[in-house]
């Protein structure tokens, strides 16, 4: 943000009641800044202007961002990594995403993959409205939305897809996190079953990698994806907290210089021509977290999300029969019951 002065006038100060708290506290914004607020079952909602940049706000977080000027510009680098899924089905035809926010993703494949037919299951009707009216969002043909929750999508289809991305996050007790409902193994082995031949799942986590002996979510969904998908890699954002896995349902492991092969070729025959391609995969992992086979299981059942992402992640440790359970209930959340519930709402 800019460091502008803040004039609290009494319309501002109307504005950024209504606006969510990191607007609210954020002294650089003005109100001619702020372009919509609105609140949602799910989120106090902001498009803020800054310095050629827009940026979507749901409540304490940064959502989404694009360049005024040039929509398919600007947006925060983990998006990129959604691109990656091509090394590992090059013929993709078909994606199923769960999450819209500022349409980051969606935006980029229709731009650099036209072929592609692109579905999105988004919880947030006010989200879809402010995708579309403020950051370029356009449905059509090979652009379609549904206003659902992520899980009851799957559930009532019976399409399978080449791809499926998950970048779905609602409002919990420690900022975004993650629907417990949508980081589960029932979960996963549910979008096993939607994937085509060789389909790949790609999936976003607001946190990085951690020590050894820490329980987090990274470790935590490691390890339950892992009880579904052959392979699972994973990369590192540099510039957000931020951390994308990738599953495959190839049984063979690829190391880093078999995915630079590939990848290389596809830009040099112009197979893939998004801009950081090559760029991204430096931040490659193939090595799984250190602490994955000690950190929880997630399951329907069970599914700690909050306590392993907020302050008291590191209190969550596994049980001796291999189930996970809070060390002190006083620092944990209670256990998530067994059936899914609608409340994921989204980000970009």
């Amino acid at each position: 943000m800019s460091n502008k002065p803040l004039a609290l006038t009494a319309s501002l100060l109307a504005v950024l009641a209504a606006a969510p708290p990191a607007i609210a506290q954020n002294s650089g914004i003005t109100e001619t800044d702020i372009v919509y607020t609105g609140t949602s079952p799910y989120h106090n909602i902001a498009v803020v202007d800054e310095s050629g940049i827009r940026t979507l706000y749901f409540d304490d977080t940064m959502e989404s961002r694009m360049e005024v000027k040039n929509p398919y510009a600007g947006a925060f680098e983990y998006t990129d990594y959604f691109q990656t899924i091509w090394l590992w089905k090059p013929d993709i035809k078909s994606i199923l995403m769960m999450g819209l926010g500022g349409a980051s993703t969606q935006k980029a494949m229709a731009h650099y993959h036209p072929e592609v037919t692109m579905e999105t299951a988004e919880i947030d009707p006010m989200v879809a409205e402010v995708a579309k009216k403020y950051f370029s969002y356009v449905l059509g043909d090979k652009q379609k939305l549904t206003v659902i929750d992520g899980r009851q999508f799957l559930l009532h289809s019976k399409n399978k897809y080449d791809a499926i991305l998950m970048d779905a996050y609602t409002q919990g007790r420690y900022g975004a996190s993650i629907p417990y409902e949508l980081v589960t193994k029932e979960f996963f082995q549910l979008t096993k079953d939607h994937l085509a031949p060789d389909g790949v799942l790609a999936y976003n986590i607001i946190q990085v990698l951690k020590g050894y002996n820490t329980s987090d979510m990274v470790a935590s969904m490691y390890r339950t994806m892992k009880e579904v998908f052959p392979q699972v890699y994973i990369f590192n954002a540099q510039t957000s907290l931020n951390t994308v896995m990738v599953a495959t349902l190839k049984k063979d492991a690829l190391s880093h210089d078999a995915l630079k092969k590939i990848a290389t070729d596809m830009v040099s025959t112009k197979k893939i021509t998004f801009p950081s391609f090559l760029e991204r995969l430096d931040n490659f992992q193939a090595d799984p977290p250190p602490n994955y086979r000690t950190s929880p299981l997630l399951t329907d059942d069970f599914a700690p999300v909050e306590s392993l992402t907020g302050p008291s992640a590191n209190n969550v440790k596994p049980a001796a029969s291999g189930a996970a359970k809070p060390a002190a209930a006083s620092a944990t959340p209670a256990a998530s019951t067994a059936k899914p519930k609608t409340t994921s709402a989204t980000t970009p």
